[in-house]
């Protein structure tokens, strides 16, 4: 009898760790289905994203219909740490090919976001990243990973208004390489940053971010959507975009 009981309590062990276990893959797993997220309705449509950092201000539709709004808080730079308001979904895959657009207007000093990919356990990353600043020519669009650059210079902003820009991001891995791309107001297609190798240990983190890396200021951004280009969605990014290259200046 004594043996019989133990024998049971073993077996409900074993299926209690299977089934926490599979639970716990559940988040990356069904990620790498696809990335994607319109943006649209009241709430996060992907059940997979988290927060690091979750913004005391944020929401969606609200602000803005048809856009993730971000109110950024001081000392949320992305440089020598990530402290940043980051939303991200946890994966594996080898392979991945994200874009986002976004308008972004600041009164700060710099400013910073865009889409990461992080390796916790490295504590490294690849961004491709808008710096919103207030000297030179007020804004770089920066490849980078922790504390360094990753393939060419930065491209200078030398597009739009002061404090007031939108742009799309496109970030690419295949393997240890990453590969990005941006498109401004007018840009049919999308115009190469550069490509870089450079290896990251999964589980990975890979999302779009938002804060204000100085010690003060303001920094307010939209995001329309994350577009998984390997795994889509049956949203149409490119045709939203369409709709709302203009509607972040009528906001303000």
């Amino acid at each position: 009898m004594k043996n019989l009981r133990l024998l049971k309590i073993i077996c409900f062990s074993v299926v209690f760790c299977l089934f926490a276990t599979s639970s716990a893959l559940i988040n990356v797993v069904s990620a790498e289905d696809s990335f994607g997220d319109p943006f649209e309705g009241s709430e996060l449509q992907n059940p997979n994203w988290k927060w690091q950092n979750e913004p005391s201000t944020w929401d969606i539709g609200d602000t803005r219909e048809g856009a993730l709004y971000i109110n950024s808080e001081p000392n949320r730079n992305v440089w020598a740490s990530d402290d940043s308001h980051f939303l991200y979904q946890e994966t594996d895959a080898d392979t991945f090919d994200v874009s986002t657009h976004f308008s972004a207007k600041w009164d700060a000093n710099s400013g910073v976001n865009g889409i990461l990919v992080k390796s916790p356990s490295d504590n490294n990353w690849v961004t491709v990243k808008f710096w919103s600043r207030d000297a030179g020519p007020m804004g770089h669009i920066q490849y980078q990973t922790r504390q360094a650059g990753l393939g060419p210079q930065d491209v200078q902003w030398r597009f739009g208004d002061w404090g007031d820009i939108q742009l799309s991001f496109r970030l690419k891995k295949e393997g240890n390489t990453y590969t990005a791309w941006y498109k401004a107001e007018g840009d049919e297609d999308w115009l190469d940053i550069g490509e870089g190798t450079f290896d990251l240990s999964p589980p990975l983190q890979l999302g779009i971010y938002a804060g204000v890396a100085a010690g003060s200021g303001k920094l307010e951004v939209e995001y329309e959507y994350l577009e998984d280009h390997v795994n889509p969605t049956d949203v149409e990014p490119e045709g939203k975009v369409a709709t709302t290259w203009g509607m972040v200046k009528s906001r303000y």
